[in-house]
C-alpha cells in the first residue's frame, strides 16, 4: 500500500488522533483504577501527564504538517514555534514518557515489554527523521537543533 493510499484512508476515517485519544484514554483508565498510591505509582502518573501533554500541545502545534510515522517524514516547512521551539520531536517524546508512565502504573511483564518496543521504535524514529530532515534542510536544521534542548 502506497503513502499516498494509507494517508487517503488515515483523512477519510479521520484516524489522526486515534493513537492520541486511545492512549489518553488508557492514562485516563490506569489513574481511575488505581487501587495502591505509593511514591512510584505518583511518579508514574506525573510522567504519564507531562508526555499526553507534550504529546497534545506538539500534536496541535505542528497541525497540517504532521504525517504519520513511517517513511521518510513529509515536511511542509521546518516548524520552530511553542514547543518546538524548545524540544525536537516533542511528539515523540510525549509519546515516550506516556509509555513510561504506563509501564510504571502498570508493571505487567508483557505490557513492559510491548512499551519498551514501542519506545524503542521511537527513538529509531527520532534519529531518522533527524537525518531526513538535516539532508533536507542543511543549515536550517543544524541552526534549529543548536537551539532546541533534546
Amino acid at each position: 500500500m502506497t503513502r499516498e493510499k494509507i494517508e487517503s484512508l488515515i483523512k477519510r476515517f479521520r484516524l489522526g488522533h486515534s493513537i492520541l485519544v486511545v492512549l489518553t484514554i488508557v492514562s485516563i483508565y490506569f489513574w481511575i483504577a488505581l487501587r495502591d498510591y505509593n511514591l512510584l505509582k505518583f511518579i508514574g502518573i506525573t510522567i504519564n501527564i507531562a508526555g499526553l501533554v507534550v504529546w497534545w500541545s506538539a500534536r496541535f502545534t505542528l497541525a497540517k504538517n504532521w504525517s504519520m510515522g513511517f517513511g521518510k517524514p513529509k515536511i511542509n516547512q521546518l516548524v520552530t514555534h511553542d514547543i518546538y521551539s524548545k524540544i525536537r520531536h516533542p511528539i515523540y517524546w510525549g509519546i515516550n514518557l506516556t509509555l513510561t508512565g504506563l509501564i510504571i502504573l502498570y508493571p505487567k511483564y508483557w505490557f513492559s515489554v510491548l512499551g519498551i518496543l514501542i519506545i524503542v521504535y521511537f527513538f529509531y524514529r527520532m534519529r531518522v527523521e533527524s537525518g531526513y530532515l538535516l539532508e533536507k534542510l542543511g543549515e536550517e536544521y543544524r541552526n534549529y537543533k543548536r537551539k532546541t534542548w533534546i
